[in-house]
């Protein structure tokens, strides 16, 4: 009869904390003697400290993600894994590859995050250079806005049947009264004003072909059903105003500028690729 081997439950450590550690890097200390151990150590163990400024960086982590930090806790979690973290060590873990890795992957990840920051936080854009970021970002918005009603119909026969009525003389709000399966009808079909990203696509395209004043010629089939559309007007919505996303515009032109410092340094290194 074969034995099952024993199920492992680990130690309860609160993912948040884990990975609020793990995210910031946190390097171990080889040995208690190691000139970069922080003088203002909470607590050690055997010898290895644990730091205030690390529970410090954790708990801000947690309350930046809107949970409440428990220094004392937390404290105590990072007990827990320091001493995993030396157990671990004792069996020569970290020299796995696949830990190794791991490890340098996290000490890659920190540096060039903490590069970044340091680099961000030493540039600077004038009025101008802002301004001109607010004109690209404006021309690429699409600022149209559509004031249209519908009638809806489950069929593509009944909508052509509304089509032929419209034709006829009969009013798009009547129509839509007494034929439209969307509640808007009640209002005569009136959708009020809107952007083309918050209708579906099908609608939004035949709304962008109409003139003012227009009605639909074709059935506008969509998942909902089939539409015939009255464009009562259009507009461009007003842009946001320019002191309003200044802080927005400048951590653009951060981004920027950071890819376009990365570009070069890459460009600058020597990069070897195995195929």
């Amino acid at each position: 009869m074969p034995v099952e081997k024993a199920s492992f439950t680990p130690l309860s450590v609160p993912a948040l904390i884990v990975a609020a550690a793990l995210s910031l890097g946190v390097a171990h200390a080889q040995d208690a003697s190691d000139s970069t151990i922080p003088d203002d150590a909470r607590a050690t163990v055997n010898g290895r400290p644990i730091s205030e400024l690390s529970i410090g960086n954790v708990a801000e982590q947690i309350t930046a993600s809107g949970q409440q930090a428990d220094e004392d806790r937390i404290l105590d979690e990072l007990i827990n894994l320091e001493v995993l973290t030396q157990a671990a060590e004792e069996l020569g873990l970290d020299e796995t590859p696949e830990v190794a890795a791991s490890l340098q992957l996290q000490y890659t990840q920190t540096m060039a995050n903490a590069y970044l920051a340091r680099q961000g936080a030493d540039m600077s854009f004038s009025e101008e250079e802002l301004r001109a970021e607010y004109d690209a970002q404006s021309a690429n918005v699409d600022r149209a806005e559509y004031r249209a009603s519908h009638i809806l119909l489950e069929t593509e026969e009944d909508a052509q049947q509304m089509i032929a009525d419209l034709a006829a003389g009969t009013s798009f709000e009547t129509l839509a009264k007494e034929h439209s399966i969307d509640p808007a009808g009640e209002n005569g079909g009136d959708l009020g004003w809107f952007q083309a990203t918050t209708m579906v696509p099908e609608f939004t395209a035949a709304v962008a072909e109409m003139e003012v004043g227009d009605t639909s010629t074709a059935p506008v089939a969509s998942e909902f059903g089939y539409h015939v559309i009255k464009l009562v007007d259009r507009r461009d919505a007003a842009l946001p105003d320019f002191d309003s996303v200044k802080s927005g515009l400048s951590n653009l032109a951060v981004r920027k500028a950071l890819a376009q410092h990365v570009e070069e340094l890459r460009a600058a290194a020597k990069v070897e690729i195995r195929e």
